[in-house]
């Protein structure tokens, strides 16, 4: 087969080309010390580097998303923990307020501590975080949330929202709670049912709140605003007792006691308990003949109307007969029990929070562990070793001198020369 010298001459070309191809890809890669610098070099290492950097930089956003937030939920806990020690106070304020021996003078001052703890209530609910916003606020976080009125109720402005943040694929944790939630839907007394007295009592009885006998019922009696009244009678020297049920505000004109009569009997001041309806309460000290008592389902109440009630309650006016005493007592008690749900509704509070920043710190371990197995893939794919790429540089170098060298020689060849 014969060769002509101008494909030989083009062959010869194309390959210094190639060569000289080859020796500047290899100076680019030693320059930036990667050896997939054009998607064209090495299609199928180029989308690895692709879907990789794209994870990388999906893992990145997710940590600092979560660093972000990290700060203001650990805010938040820290003042639920502030509250929850405001409220420990005002409980042992309220005891203090319960006990017979505490004169009218005394409850005036332990009053005006509770209302202090109410006024540092509101401030607490309304903390702000260094960049304007109220912790409490839902997704109205502009504008202070609670707002005290002049008649000293407080109404809250924010709403439900609670802001979430991803913090891995499909994966979105709460990062605050809702005013409205935490301080707003508290259900009064025991968090099922409560207990007030008449105005009229004369006893020494105070009811105290027991437990649910079942639940079911009680949850159907909710549902109808069921209510109950608990009267004590005398007859033949011994205190009996009746329990009415109906609807409506037992001892008004609205009370329907549709379901008459459903428990009655001699009061047995040993036990000194009754249960009915699904529910139980035991007395501490001894009903009149004539006292009364309501109970009904729990209803929704607030954080804040529960000091107010305590505040009223320790108001009251108490003079030296045993009845009155008994029927602070009695509010007192009802405002301590649902105290107690407050106080519920801030542990919840601070368990959500905290079991967001559980998983957050869960993801964020894994999210570095998956990161660090990225980079190194990404740096095996990538990465030149460059060692070896300035030897294969030098030898394309010197290659790629000796085939311009000779293709010089070659091509300066002429038959003229030697006639």
């Amino acid at each position: 087969m014969r060769i002509s010298t101008n494909e030989f001459m083009l062959g010869t070309l194309n390959d210094m080309l190639a060569q000289e191809a080859n020796v500047s890809k290899l100076n680019q890669e030693i320059a930036t010390g990667q050896t997939v610098t054009n998607a064209t070099d090495n299609p199928s290492a180029a989308a690895a580097v692709l879907n990789i950097g794209n994870q990388i930089d999906q893992i990145s956003t997710n940590v600092q998303n979560a660093q972000a937030t990290t700060g203001t939920m650990n805010e938040t806990v820290s003042v639920l923990g502030e509250i929850g020690n405001l409220l420990n106070s005002v409980q042992s304020t309220a005891l203090q307020g319960a006990t017979a021996t505490t004169n009218s003078a005394d409850r005036q001052a332990l009053a005006s501590s509770v209302q202090s703890s109410l006024q540092e209530l509101v401030q607490l609910a309304n903390t702000q975080l260094p960049n304007g916003q109220y912790i409490f606020g839902g997704s109205q976080a502009t504008n202070p949330p609670f707002q005290m009125t002049p008649t000293g109720q407080v109404v809250f402005k924010g709403d439900g929202g609670v802001n979430k943040i991803e913090i891995g694929p499909s994966l979105q944790v709460p990062i605050a709670v809702s005013g409205q939630s935490v301080f707003m839907q508290i259900a009064d007394g025991n968090g099922s049912f409560a207990v007030s007295a008449s105005g009229k009592n004369t006893g020494t009885g105070v009811a105290a709140l027991g437990g649910v006998l079942d639940s079911s019922l009680v949850s159907s009696e909710h549902l109808a605003n069921t209510q109950f009244e608990v009267s004590f009678s005398s007859a033949s020297g011994s205190l009996n007792y009746t329990v009415t049920s109906g609807t409506g505000a037992p001892g008004s004109s609205s009370f329907n006691a549709s379901s008459g009569v459903v428990s009655s009997g001699p009061y047995n001041s040993a036990t000194a308990a009754l249960a009915f309806g699904g529910m139980d309460i035991t007395f501490n000290g001894t009903p009149a003949a004539g006292d009364n008592f309501i109970v009904r389902t729990s209803q929704n109440t607030n954080a804040f109307q529960a000091l107010q009630d305590i505040i009223t309650a320790l108001q009251a006016p108490v003079n030296s007969s045993s009845g009155a005493q008994a029927i602070a007592q009695q509010k007192i008690q009802g405002g301590l029990a649902t105290l107690n749900q407050v106080q519920s509704s801030m542990l919840s509070a601070e368990a959500t929070l905290g079991t967001s920043l559980a998983e957050i710190q869960a993801v964020q371990t894994q999210d570095n562990a998956v990161n660090t197995v990225d980079q190194v893939n990404l740096s095996n794919i990538q990465s030149a070793s460059l060692p070896a790429v300035i030897t294969q540089f030098s030898e394309g170098v010197t290659a790629l001198q000796a085939a311009q060298a000779a293709f010089g020689k070659i091509s300066g060849l002429s038959l003229f020369k030697y006639i």
